[in-house]
């Protein structure tokens, strides 16, 4: 076994962000490389690496064969870049099926009133106190069970759960005044 598989167990093993942190960095340039090898966009690319290292931290325990976490960090970053593009192939289908006509239907007012929601939720979410706000995302922008975030935060899932409660609670207060 070389010594980097060695190196690489000792820290998967020790629990802590700190080793887990090591990982990242020594792994970061090859899990973004196969993000954007597939999506062939630097902003995707970026999103979908940190998207695979957030699930890796999430699943760390999961990992039978510590030795093996680059390859098992490299396929999650290619399911991950993989589902994305699939994503958007769909997406850019479905823009090009739309009837061409359909452009001159287009409420202005209605898509002004969308944008500028959009724009109150992030200012919004942007007050919200940062355990609020990290739970808030992880959750709903990230797409991770409660059990996921709270392994992420160290922090119970009933706290996980609580704080989701009131993020969301504030969220809708502030945006209904």
């Amino acid at each position: 076994m070389s010594q980097g598989c060695l190196h690489s167990e000792r820290f998967v093993k020790k629990p802590g962000f700190d080793a887990f942190e090591k990982l990242v960095r020594e792994n970061q340039r090859v899990v973004y490389q196969i993000a954007f090898t597939v999506l062939r966009n630097p902003a995707d690319a970026e999103d979908v690496t940190q998207d695979a290292f957030m699930r890796a931290f999430a699943k760390l325990s999961s990992l039978r064969e510590p030795e093996r976490f680059r390859a098992w960090i490299c396929q999650i970053v290619r399911h991950l870049a993989l589902n994305r593009l699939r994503a958007s192939t769909r997406s850019r289908a479905r823009e090009e099926l739309a009837p061409a006509n359909s452009a001159c239907f287009v409420d202005i007012e209605a898509l002004a009133e969308d944008r500028e929601f959009e724009a109150r939720v992030h200012f919004e979410i942007s007050r919200l106190p940062e355990k609020l706000r990290e739970v808030l995302l992880l959750c709903a922008i990230d797409d991770l069970e409660p059990s996921g975030v709270a392994k992420v935060l160290g922090i119970p899932q009933g706290t996980v759960r609580s704080r989701l409660h009131l993020a969301r609670k504030r969220l809708l207060r502030a945006l209904s005044s």
